[in-house]
């Protein structure tokens, strides 16, 4: 190996490689509760369903966060978001759309605009001769145009 490629491999992040078996739980079974993986209670998909979901009670007979669906109280009720806001939700949270918040640890510049032309603006004058247009034919023949012959004068 040369010097590259050992730079390289030192300076490389750790790769992380999440399975589909990770999201469910060792005896085998998708659980959103409690009980369920660790990789699915603290993943983007399932926050996102679940968000403010564990603030909801259906039913007096139910528990605040209880999935009908599954049968099954939510594991991860508390949920909060650093970077995202929720924009949407319909009625029976089928569909749910977010939005990403504005970056507060970055410093806004104030750019001026981007200058892209020195000279001041002026009408495009195309380089290419009447023969090297788009839609010239070549060879094509010229018509030389003159009298009529009426057949009078024959």
């Amino acid at each position: 190996m040369n010097e590259e490629e050992e730079s390289w491999k030192e300076s490389a992040l750790p790769v992380i490689i999440t399975m589909e078996s990770d999201y469910f739980t060792p005896q085998g079974e998708f659980r959103v509760d409690k009980a369920g993986s660790p990789t699915l209670l603290n993943c983007l998909m399932y926050k996102m369903s679940y968000y403010r979901f564990g603030e909801m009670q259906l039913d007096f007979r139910t528990p605040p966060g209880f999935d009908r669906t599954r049968n099954a109280e939510i594991g991860n009720k508390d949920i909060k978001f650093k970077h995202l806001e929720e924009a949407f939700t319909s009625e029976h949270w089928l569909v749910r759309i977010y939005k990403v918040k504005a970056p507060d640890n970055r410093e806004t510049l104030d750019h001026k605009p981007r200058v892209t032309n020195i000279f001041p603006k002026q009408k495009y004058l195309s380089k290419k001769t009447t023969k090297r247009k788009r839609g010239y034919i070549k060879n094509k023949l010229v018509f030389k145009k003159g009298k009529k012959i009426s057949k009078k004068t024959v």
